[in-house]
């Protein structure tokens, strides 16, 4: 248990270290942001692991599916975002295209329907899996995770004056 725990907290503070470096950089820097999606989501596996209680054959069968699922996330949200920042600059001009507006519009809604599938995909795998007690205790823990991240990174941001929310 205290092994764990202190994983935990190694992880957790590489994820806010990067999201520090993260704030520090240029706004879009890709490697930055998909080292910080990364930590976040083994902090959230270890986690998960710990607070479902997980055999090691339950282990075996949601760790690749999550990964999996995530990483393919975070591949869809980057090119979700590089279409907004398009479509930011294209608002901007005086004389908008129309025509490249709604084409961008229908990617990033594309994708955001794409990602929503990968939530449900995910959640079919853990629906898959787990017990009526475990799924339960998912659900308690996901909104406690992401939760207590939001409060550590605001936390990190009142460490750090110099550091920005990001708009």
């Amino acid at each position: 248990m205290k092994k764990n725990r202190l994983v935990a907290g190694l992880v957790l503070g590489l994820a806010l270290g990067t999201w520090a470096l993260a704030q520090n950089r240029p706004q879009d820097d890709p490697q930055t942001r998909m080292r910080l999606r990364e930590n976040i989501s083994t902090l959230y596996l270890l986690r998960l692991t710990r607070t479902l209680d997980l055999t090691e054959e339950q282990t075996g069968k949601l760790f690749p599916a999550l990964t999996r699922i995530e990483r393919e996330k975070a591949e869809t949200q980057r090119r979700m975002n590089m279409d907004l920042r398009d479509l930011r600059a294209l608002l901007a001009e005086p004389l908008e295209k129309e025509d490249r507006l709604l084409e961008l519009v229908g990617r990033i809604r594309e994708d955001r329907q794409a990602i929503r599938r990968k939530d449900d995909e995910a959640e079919a795998v853990l629906d898959g899996v787990l017990t009526p007690v475990q799924k339960a205790r998912y659900l308690i823990f996901t909104v406690e995770f992401y939760r207590n991240l939001g409060h550590q990174l605001e936390r990190a941001r009142q460490m750090r004056p110099g550091l920005k929310r990001r708009p």
